[in-house]
């Protein structure tokens, strides 16, 4: 098994974008949830990472353990790492 992701977002964001740019141009996938079009998604957040601010990465580790991971320059800096390791 592997770590999942999932992106917590809004698309006028301008640190939403800086990780959309680090994704596609890493050509790394994950599910995006828009938390400005989907009143579930923020829900989610809230209720999982405490903070309705974004961009917040959500990270369901190997073990089940759920992380989530706000600042775009750290979510960067983690989704690095994990493809260099």
């Amino acid at each position: 098994m592997s770590e999942s992701y999932v992106l917590y977002l809004f698309h006028s964001c301008p640190y939403c974008a800086r990780v959309r740019r680090f994704l596609e141009r890493e050509r790394i996938e994950m599910p995006m949830r828009d938390i400005q079009l989907d009143p579930a998604a923020r829900r989610e957040l809230i209720g999982g990472g405490g903070s309705g601010m974004v961009p917040c990465l959500q990270i369901t580790h190997d073990d089940g353990t759920v992380e989530w991971m706000y600042e775009s320059l750290d979510i960067i800096d983690y989704l690095q790492n994990k493809r260099a390791a």
